[in-house]
């Protein structure tokens, strides 16, 4: 006995093949969307006149703080260890209840909303910025990676720079900046023209 089908059953089987290949790719497309959404996007500063500080990223500002070489020094690093504070902003609400720093501006020495000055003491104001100086800033956020970098301060305003071969790390038991080598302690040794190593690792994006 032959077995046949007819041309609506076919027809019904086809729509049935579509509906699910259709529902296959509309999922599909959510969860990558979900996905996408749910990314975390390291939070980045880009140095302005002032020194301003432009912000970029998917976290939320937990604190922002500028540091100032220790005396004798013309390069700071991102670390109270080993430098100044400063400037330090805290958010007021809370660690985890800062703005998103996505288009968040923030400019030195001023209190932005919903923030509150710790260093120094909230009825002071921020010391000047010295000329002929390297100083470094860290973009605590909370929700995605932090960030740090490096802002000289030049004649004619902030030039923000990187300094590659400045490192950090434990040597007897203490934090001491060092030169960026694997398996070595050698001490960090500033530029000698510091004016022409940041125009050398000028940041111009």
């Amino acid at each position: 006995m032959r077995l046949t089908t007819s041309p609506r059953h076919l027809d019904w089987g086809n729509r049935a093949m579509i509906q699910n290949r259709a529902t296959a790719f509309v999922t599909t497309a959510f969860l990558l969307l979900v996905l996408s959404g749910c990314r975390e996007i390291p939070t980045s500063v880009k140095v302005g006149n002032g020194p301003s500080f432009s912000l970029g990223g998917s976290g939320r500002l937990a604190s922002f703080t500028v540091y100032a070489p220790q005396s004798g020094q013309k390069v700071a690093f991102p670390d109270h260890d080993v430098a100044s504070v400063v400037w330090q902003v805290a958010a007021s609400k809370g660690y985890f209840k800062g703005s998103h720093v996505k288009g968040l501006q923030l400019t030195y020495g001023k209190v932005p909303s919903g923030y509150e000055q710790v260093i120094p003491g909230q009825s002071q104001a921020a010391p000047d910025l010295a000329p002929g100086t390297v100083y470094a800033f860290l973009a605590e956020s909370t929700d995605a990676p932090i960030a740090s970098g490096y802002f000289y301060m030049g004649d004619s305003g902030p030039v923000q720079t990187a300094v590659p071969d400045l490192c950090l790390m434990f040597v007897q038991g203490r934090k001491a900046r060092v030169k960026c080598k694997l398996n070595t302690a050698e001490p960090y040794q500033e530029p000698v023209d510091l004016a022409k190593y940041v125009q050398e690792h000028r940041i111009t994006e």
